[in-house]
């Protein structure tokens, strides 16, 4: 009797939990991306993607995101446009400027929400508008061919000056970078923000000169090629999510972004590195995608801005001709990044450690 009940009984259980296995639905396995990353860039540049690998954000929309290390954006771009890579964080003048080379992308999410270079002197140097820059020298990454020197030359040319008023010389990236600015190698230097931050909030004095017309235009973000936008559609959009909530994290909670960031990027987390972390990416904030929280568009590339950057680029000799911002540029992943419960979402950032 009492074998047959406990026969019955394991039955039954069995059978519940199968039911119980069966009302879930199936498991579906993570959904593959692979991030172009180049292993010189600044630890900043990838800041978003790796708080959303390190607060749980990909975890949580069921990816599993990889790096894939490149060196230099023109290669980044070819393993995007090639199909080795599906997504590529970069500024968007070399998606612009490379398209006759085959290079096809489009960015579908920005990582910022203002124009991303800036030029910056000692505060002490006696140049204080774009106009002063006559006759000065300004360092770059690459005086060839980057975004640094079609972001630059755009500025000035707003400001009234050509490329034969000034000179732009290579002083490349970090610590190289502003070591030539400090020893007189340069008047100026002409670099992404994120990368003078480090050295700002250490306490290099620095005076910060903005694109004088498309200041408030992100140029910088994600892209990916057209053919992995139609593969991989659904997944892009989950990724674009996760990265929306990682730049709300910087703004509820820039320790536990800090902790986050340090976590992937495999740092060490004493007090010391999440203190400095912390205390960059609060520098940070306003330029970041969700510099206003309640933005229910947060990651949008603006259509606008970015057509009359082309335009400027076309005017100032860096491409042949203006192109359709919509072939470098989409909108279509942004409702669906911004679409969660934000006062939830708020909450738990608030509590996360």
């Amino acid at each position: 009797m009492s074998l047959k009940l406990s026969r019955t009984v394991r039955r039954t259980v069995l059978g519940a939990g199968a039911a119980l296995l069966l009302a879930q639905g199936p498991a579906f396995a993570d959904d593959s991306l692979s991030v172009a990353r180049d292993a010189g860039t600044p630890p900043l540049m990838n800041a978003l993607n790796l708080i959303a690998q390190g607060a749980g954000y990909y975890k949580e929309a069921h990816l599993n995101v990889s790096a894939y290390l490149t060196h230099g954006s023109v290669e980044a771009m070819q393993a995007c446009s090639s199909g080795k890579a599906d997504i590529c964080p970069i500024g968007i003048e070399p998606v612009i400027t490379r398209r006759d080379e085959g290079i096809r992308l489009k960015m579908f999410l920005s990582r910022a929400s203002k124009f991303g270079y800036v030029i910056a002197v000692p505060q002490d140097s006696p140049i204080k508008t774009l106009a002063d820059f006559k006759g000065k020298t300004l360092g770059v990454h690459s005086s060839s061919g980057t975004s640094g020197v079609a972001a630059t030359t755009s500025s000035l040319s707003e400001a009234g000056l050509k490329p034969a008023d000034y000179k732009l010389v290579t002083i490349g990236v970090n610590n190289q970078a502003m070591d030539a600015l400090a020893a007189g190698k340069a008047d100026a230097a002409a670099l992404p923000l994120y990368e003078l931050i480090p050295f700002m909030v250490s306490g290099t004095k620095l005076r910060i000169l903005r694109h004088p017309t498309l200041g408030a235009f992100a140029n910088a973000g994600y892209a990916a090629s057209t053919e992995e936008m139609s593969s991989k559609t659904d997944a892009l959009k989950r990724f674009s999510r996760a990265i929306v909530k990682a730049s709300l994290l910087i703004r509820y909670n820039p320790k536990a972004a800090a902790r986050a960031l340090l976590t992937a990027d495999r740092k060490p987390l004493d007090d010391a590195s999440l203190q400095a972390k912390t205390a960059e990416l609060q520098a940070w904030q306003e330029d970041l995608p969700a510099s206003d929280p309640d933005n229910k568009r947060i990651g949008e590339v603006s259509m606008p801005g970015m057509q009359a950057y082309i335009q400027l680029l076309a005017d100032a000799g860096a491409i042949k001709a203006a192109i359709p911002v919509s072939e470098v540029v989409t909108e279509e992943f942004i409702p669906y990044a911004n679409d969660f419960d934000r006062a939830a979402f708020k909450k738990s950032a608030m509590a996360a450690q």
